[in-house]
């Protein structure tokens, strides 16, 4: 695999990729390679959805439309 390496000032590259603060007015070293196109293609996003259902208790689901209105009365309605 090709690539090019070379440390350099950072203060040139400002312009060209965003530094944290403990990088500027440094001597970085910049690693340039070819991006393996098929890896990038081939993820997939990540998804949260159903990962908390393993928590889930079937028995109770059918409280859960009127709870979040059940808990809000409960905490403002002696005030």
């Amino acid at each position: 695999m090709e690539y090019v390496r070379e440390i350099v000032n950072s203060n040139t590259l400002t312009g060209v990729i965003n530094l944290p603060a403990n990088l500027l007015n440094r001597r970085v070293e910049v690693v340039v390679s070819p991006a393996d196109d098929n890896k990038i293609a081939m993820q997939q996003p990540k998804s949260l959805r159903g990962c908390l259902s393993k928590y889930a208790n079937p028995e109770l689901t059918h409280l859960e439309k009127g709870a979040w209105a059940e808990a809000v009365g409960e905490k403002y309605a002696n005030r």
